[in-house]
């Protein structure tokens, strides 16, 4: 068995998330609260809290959490929610997505999932090492012959993992 990578969510990366979640969770708070209970606003300001309060729960989840990649798998843990485990040879899913925040596609986001063993696992590029879990876990995709989407192959290609065909 091979050494183990660990790899952590930059807190910098994650600041902007933290006060945008707790900025959006406390103003439909304080809109819960100045509405009369039981109104349509209420009831709105309720779910909106919650689904912000998700959103926030899950960037603190993200700061708390360690990725550890080896040979045998990678393996998420120590943030709110359960540890997830998958192993390699049971990858049956790999997807990557770009999330362009310019029309020029010039700014935004990877995101890559991972599904084997019943377990699913998404992780982004404001992981520290990201580009190195990426290229393991296509390693493993390729291994277990899984397929990938035009979409997914075109971000590998984008993201330098794979070659881009010449001309």
């Amino acid at each position: 068995m091979g050494d183990t990578h660990l790899h952590r969510w930059r807190p910098a990366a994650l600041t902007g998330d933290v006060i945008r979640g707790a900025i959006s969770f406390g103003g439909a708070l304080f809109v819960g609260l100045l509405v009369p209970i039981g109104s349509i606003a209420f009831f709105l300001a309720l779910g909106l809290a919650a689904v912000f309060g998700w959103y926030l729960a899950g960037t603190i989840s993200r700061l708390r959490s360690l990725v550890e990649v080896n040979d045998d798998g990678l393996r998420l843990s120590g943030g709110l929610w359960p540890a997830k485990t998958i192993k390699w040879a049971q990858l049956d899913r790999f997807e990557l997505r770009y999330f362009s925040l310019k029309r020029d596609r010039s700014e935004g986001w990877m995101d890559l999932k991972l599904r084997g063993g019943g377990q699913t696992l998404a992780l982004d590029d404001r992981l520290d090492r990201f580009h190195e879990v990426l290229a393991r876990a296509f390693e493993a995709a390729r291994a277990s012959d899984v397929g990938l989407s035009d979409t997914t192959h075109a971000n590998l290609i984008a993201a330098g993992i794979i070659a881009k065909p010449g001309p």
